[in-house]
């Protein structure tokens, strides 16, 4: 079984037990694969637009899992038959957000891990009809948000929206570099700043120091 860097970890890791599983952009097909091998799902479909970029996934999983899966060159979950649970991640927010709006369908379960953008994906998963169960950010190199969603009703403030539910309340440390990060940005940029776009920076500042000190 191929071994995961520590991002895809996180999002084996929230993706529940389930009989069938889709990854949508699948890149290599390792999530799939330990999907697979660790008896999480019991048939997963591989996506990807580009026939070159799934035929790596297909190889991958070929050798042990024949009968088990499926590789279909699709745009999103368009063309993908319905699942139980799905896996978007490692791209744009605002890709993700055009997917959940053109799929054919929505499954129960549904994790999201936006590259940028991650409030719109928040925005669009809730109007979509998902209740966001967890929320937060985690460092593999570089700071990721994962969303994971399960159909229900749910009701975001503009807060949660813009910086994760699950990082308001508990602040974990990676939310923390993240914000921390921000605001020395901000304040190192402050002296060259105009007076109008200091005034926001400094709104800015506070509302990051607020965020920390809730």
């Amino acid at each position: 079984m191929s071994k995961l860097t520590l991002r895809l970890k996180t999002l084996l890791d929230e993706l529940s037990p389930c009989q069938t599983f889709a990854d949508v952009g699948c890149d290599h097909g390792y999530i799939a694969e330990n999907m697979l091998k660790s008896g999480k799902c019991e048939f997963a479909y591989v996506t990807d637009v580009s026939p070159v970029c799934l035929q790596k996934a297909v190889d991958l999983l070929s050798s042990e899992y024949k009968g088990r899966f499926k590789g279909i060159v699709c745009d999103g979950l368009q063309g993908v038959p319905k699942v139980d649970q799905a896996l978007i991640a490692g791209m744009g927010g605002e890709l993700i957000c055009d997917i959940l709006s053109r799929a054919d369908f929505l499954p129960e379960r549904i994790v999201l891990q936006p590259m940028k953008n991650a409030e719109k994906v928040r925005e669009k998963a809730v109007k979509s009809g998902y209740k966001l169960i967890k929320d937060y950010t985690f460092v593999d190199e570089k700071f990721y948000d994962v969303i994971v969603c399960e159909r229900g009703k749910d009701s975001y403030t503009q807060d949660e929206l813009t910086f994760g539910r699950d990082n308001l309340r508990y602040k974990n440390p990676a939310f923390r570099q993240v914000i921390e990060k921000k605001i020395q940005v901000l304040k190192t940029a402050l002296p060259n700043m105009t007076e109008i776009d200091s005034a926001t920076a400094k709104k800015q500042i506070e509302k990051y120091t607020e965020i920390l000190n809730k």
